[in-house]
């Protein structure tokens, strides 16, 4: 038993907490699932129950905590005390089987050290070239939208950017999903996370049992990028064992650590296949938000690009990593946007022996195997005293120098053993759209389709939103 109380005060079970009222059979499913936003159903029920509270997925009984000392704790003591979710491990892996990102013990430690080396500063000032040549398809995209007066679906440009970039990264595969209008392995992409995300809240697993079209179109889709992988790692093998310094993710997975085994191929293709699930629908819905509130808010729109302005000078683009660091506004854009929009506002994790946790209100025993809903982003949005007016778009305030490094409440990337190592490829990949977008138009909220909206599937993301570009009106501006 892991225990990590250190009052004297009872015990309690997860029986004596509160939470809403089940529904015969149906528990709290009807309304944790109405509207597809689950994460603001459980900040709802945070504020209305208390930081920690439990409440029933059909018969199965499940806890919520937005305790920060009870995350932290919960965070830093995987994998060891804490895993994943078995049912979402078990689906992820049917996908992308042998991956990190349901890797435990001793196997997600090796795994693990792989993933961080292949996306460690580096390798990121290698890859960069791949990130310059999609940011210049984007902006000539957005030329186009300009002169036409079309609206831009921001998402779907955002997605097909993440998607070049990250296949990119991955295979040294040009995609090219931004500027192809047709049927292809880019239109097939977006559609693993949603399709993960249905499977995961699916009362039963009756695609084991019996295959509906859409599950054909999913293993067709997954046989797709294995094909091409394989196809890749056999280049890769060559090219590494001629001594040359790897140019992909791929590469340097192939290129065994000190002391550790060489990956074996399903390995390769779990991880491969986790870095395009994990990279695109991430990454491109904070990018997407991030133009929203950009919008919404020219003021901040005309910050950015002043910095854009002075850092680039006549350079259209970031040259490197450490370009990128210097656009301190746009990084703080982003941080704000994390902030208001976390992409994943929860996990859910399971105990591996019965545990004790310290709450605010005293300890709490936790069963084995209890699902265990950490809400990660909850007191971003609700802490006045850490974030004063919680609910406004303020960038600023990352730049103050008043607010600590990434930590919780606000812990978009996770933290512990099993932080993202893919962090920093985001946060740059999001800093250079909005301040090249930002530098190069102007940009108009598209409201006669209605407003937008938020959804959670797997991850949260935006909907209807759109956006008017006009080519910036006056370069001297800044």
């Amino acid at each position: 038993m892991v225990d990590t109380s250190r009052t004297s005060a009872p015990v309690r079970t997860v029986g004596d907490l509160p939470g809403p009222r089940p529904l015969p059979l149906l528990g709290n499913l009807p309304e944790f699932v109405r509207g597809g936003v689950t994460n603001r159903v459980l900040e709802r029920w945070c504020d209305t129950y208390g930081l920690t509270y439990r409440f029933h997925l059909a018969r199965q009984e499940a806890v919520a905590t937005a305790d920060p000392a009870v995350a932290d704790v919960v965070l830093r003591r995987r994998p060891g005390d804490f895993r994943r979710s078995a049912v979402m491990s078990r689906i992820i892996d049917e996908m992308a089987p042998h991956g990190v990102f349901t890797a435990e013990g001793e196997r997600w430690r090796r795994l693990r050290k792989v993933a961080a080396q292949s996306l460690n500063a580096a390798y990121l000032r290698q890859y960069f070239t791949t990130i310059t040549r999609v940011t210049e398809r984007l902006e000539r995209l957005w030329r186009a939208a300009a002169d036409s007066g079309e609206p831009v679906d921001v998402l779907d440009c955002t997605m097909r950017y993440t998607l070049d970039v990250t296949v990119g990264l991955a295979m040294g595969h040009d995609l090219n999903a931004l500027e192809h209008t047709g049927d292809g392995l880019h239109r097939r992409l977006p559609m693993l996370f949603p399709e993960l995300a249905r499977r995961i809240q699916a009362p039963f697993p009756y695609w084991r049992y019996v295959k509906l079209p859409r599950d054909r179109r999913l293993d067709a889709t997954v046989r797709e990028i294995e094909d091409l992988v394989r196809d890749r790692f056999a280049e890769a093998r060559e090219r590494i064992a001629t001594g040359a310094a790897p140019a992909t993710f791929l590469e340097a997975l192939v290129k065994p650590l000190e002391n550790e085994p060489a990956a074996t191929d399903e390995e390769v293709f779990g991880n491969v296949l986790t870095m395009l699930l994990a990279g695109e629908d991430t990454t491109s819905s904070t990018a997407a938000w991030a133009i929203h509130y950009l919008a919404e808010n020219p003021a901040e729109l005309r910050r950015v690009r002043a910095e854009a302005d002075e850092v680039l000078g006549g350079t259209r683009f970031p040259a490197d990593p450490a370009t990128v660091s210097r656009l301190r506004h746009a990084q703080a854009v982003v941080d704000e946007t994390l902030r208001l929009r976390p992409v994943a506002p929860y996990l859910v994790l399971q105990p591996t022996a019965d545990v004790t946790l310290t709450t605010q209100d005293g300890p709490l025993r936790v069963p084995e195997d209890k699902l265990i809903f950490v809400l990660t982003s909850y007191g971003a949005l609700r802490d006045r005293v850490r974030f004063p007016d919680p609910d406004v778009f303020r960038p600023q305030r990352w730049l103050d120098g008043q607010l600590p490094a990434e930590s919780l409440p606000f812990a978009p990337f996770g933290t512990g053993p099993r932080f993202c190592p893919g962090r920093n490829l985001a946060l740059i990949e999001a800093a250079v759209i909005v301040s090249v977008l930002s530098r190069a138009f102007d940009l108009v909220p598209e409201r006669s389709a209605g407003p937008v909206t938020e959804r959670t599937t797997f991850t949260s993301f935006p909907q209807n939103l759109n956006v008017r570009v006009r080519h910036r009106a006056e370069r001297s501006e800044a």
